[in-house]
């Protein structure tokens, strides 16, 4: 089974950041709004969420997807903010397989 690593799992930034840099990632993410220009976007988008994200709620997953045309959505149960590498042989894949079936250009 995939998944469940105890970390840690660095979903705010490097761990080698400088303490002065953390604070400005961290409110540049609290500041950050792009509601008003999701329905511009154009490229295949997958929107991939964890179902035990308390970091950033799960309710937000299907409000993203729904606002970017076309946007795919996929759950990784039991995953949380650090899906990508708690999960990842579950997330990759997915990620593929998404890109797969959208060629670009």
């Amino acid at each position: 089974m995939a998944g469940r690593h105890p970390g840690p799992h660095h979903t705010t930034g490097d761990p080698g950041m400088p303490a002065y840099a953390r604070r400005h990632h961290l409110a540049a993410s609290a500041g950050h709004d792009s509601w008003d220009v999701l329905p511009s976007i154009t490229a295949p988008t997958l929107v991939v969420h964890g179902t035990d994200d308390v970091f950033n709620p799960a309710a937000n997953a299907p409000l993203l997807a729904g606002r970017i045309p076309g946007a795919g959505l996929r759950w990784i149960e039991g995953a949380r903010h650090a899906y990508f590498e708690e999960f990842r042989a579950v997330a990759s894949p997915m990620a593929l397989e998404f890109l797969a079936d959208r060629p670009l250009g």
